[in-house]
């Protein structure tokens, strides 16, 4: 059931920034706001993990906790190239 509301968050954002909702402050301080949040995404992983034992997870949770890493920020720099494709586009359709 959580997927559906990650699902909806995100498609929330992608609407409300698609629309032009947000004001101008919050564009600009976009990628602050997006590497905090994800600063505090890997801290909350990192005490996760450490409450479950470290020890007992070992191989495992290091893997989960990388890979968590990795896609993130794989998936935000897609997410920005295709952003800045698509704003080029509209700049182009535009002149």
């Amino acid at each position: 059931m959580r997927i559906l509301l990650y699902v909806f968050i995100i498609l929330a954002g992608a609407l409300i920034s698609s629309k032009g909702m947000l004001n101008e402050m919050v564009e600009k301080n976009l990628s602050k706001l997006q590497y905090a949040s994800l600063l505090l995404l890997l801290f909350i992983m990192g005490v996760n993990i450490g409450i479950n034992t470290f020890g007992k997870l070992g191989l495992q949770a290091i893997v989960l906790s990388s890979a968590s890493i990795v896609l993130s920020v794989a998936a935000v720099k897609l997410v920005s190239i295709y952003s800045k494709y698509k704003e080029k586009a509209v700049q182009q359709d535009e002149s």
